[in-house]
């Protein structure tokens, strides 16, 4: 399984649709597995997610691995579900914290989105046409599903904003940093930016990962994946 992950690692990445940050649900056991929900790959904390979108999804992420003549194989495919499957998870429940924050995405910018988007445009313009084939065909949705989608996904991008910005690195944190990376300070001041940006992120990615592990522990998440998959 490491060696899959290593030969796959950056397909995977580019595939998917990465919101936030991959796997990591790994390990936490958030899941419930129970009954029936017509229509839904997952329920977190009451609110559904449809198993049209999940499948329209991975049908993307495998048509691409196939475009780039990469082996598509059962290995490939329970994979590139099981981290779809968990980055709309962790979208819906970014969104819902978005939400209760008081966040607000206008619709002025999923129409922004929506235009600049290059598979919607034509000759260097938004095409309708284009728009509403591509939205049907690619995504399964109707227009108005398809503008709801990036709407939430706008709003967990802003709360995954928020909390990055709440990140902060102070000079003696990265000059300890980067005496850890190259045992001395010498090249500290000429490199500075670099790794106080790297340091960020590090920081960043363990708090991400103790807000879902609590989010997981407040929000009740049933998983319907494996009932779709059977046909029931």
């Amino acid at each position: 399984m490491i060696s899959f992950f290593s030969k796959y690692r950056r397909i995977v990445f580019i595939v998917t649709v990465a919101i936030f940050l991959v796997g990591v649900f790994v390990g936490l056991g958030a899941y419930v597995f129970t009954g029936d929900s017509m229509g839904a790959v997952a329920d977190v904390g009451g609110s559904k997610i449809s198993y049209q979108r999940f499948s329209a999804q991975v049908n993307r992420a495998m048509a691409s691995f196939k475009d780039s003549n990469t082996e598509v194989n059962e290995v490939l495919s329970r994979t590139v579900k099981q981290e779809i499957f968990r980055e709309m998870v962790i979208e819906e429940l970014l969104s819902q914290q978005g939400a209760k924050m008081g966040m607000l995405v206008p619709d002025f910018e999923v129409a922004v989105e929506v235009q600049n988007t290059p598979q919607f445009r034509e000759n260097n313009a938004f095409s309708p046409r284009a728009y509403y084939q591509t939205v049907y065909n690619e995504f399964q949705m109707s227009p108005a599903e398809y503008e709801e989608w990036r709407k939430k996904a706008r709003l967990a991008s802003k709360f995954k904003q928020f909390v990055y910005t709440s990140v902060k690195v102070t000079p003696e944190e990265a000059a300890a940093y980067y005496v850890a990376k190259n045992k001395s300070l010498k090249g500290f001041e000429k490199e500075r930016a670099k790794y106080t940006d790297e340091l960020a992120r590090d920081k960043f990615a363990n708090l991400a990962n103790y807000l879902l592990r609590q989010l997981t522990v407040r929000q009740e998440i049933k998983s319907y994946l494996e009932q779709r998959e059977q046909g029931r």
